[in-house]
């Protein structure tokens, strides 16, 4: 059931863009955020991710859930995403593991999370090697 599902998002890398987003309508009580600002905010915070402006990144993500009213699974997630492009796998892994904790995520879902993160975070070192010709920053 799950090999289906990966394989659409592996093929559909807009699906992954908006894939925090639509999490995010499921997992929060929270107002859902409009097409057009979550997609403005998620391009902010990619484009600081891919210039390698990690500090900017998280602090735009903060902005963003300020204004949700609060963090989300999905929100989480994108950290979890920016702190591993920044280098920080430890300070990530304890996002994800307090995430995974208070949501008591199974499994299977945990297994999913984890894709959705290594995709992300694909997608933003493939973007900036078409850029700058290198992968990794600094």
């Amino acid at each position: 059931m799950i090999a289906p599902l990966l394989s659409r998002l592996t093929a559909a890398p807009v699906a992954l863009a908006l894939g925090p987003l639509l999490l995010a309508a499921c997992t929060h009580s929270a107002p859902p955020v409009s097409a057009p600002e979550g997609a403005a905010v998620s391009a902010e915070v990619t484009e600081f991710a891919v210039a390698c402006q990690h500090d900017a990144a998280l602090a735009a993500l903060d902005q963003v859930e300020a204004g949700m009213g609060g963090s989300t699974s999905a929100t989480e997630l994108q950290r979890v995403v920016l702190l591993r492009n920044a280098g920080r796998t430890m300070d990530a892994a304890r996002v994800l593991r307090e995430r995974n904790a208070r949501d008591d995520v199974t499994v299977e879902a945990a297994v999913q999370s984890g894709t959705v993160v290594e995709n992300e975070l694909e997608l933003i070192r493939s973007e900036r090697a078409a850029r700058t010709g290198s992968r990794s920053c600094g």
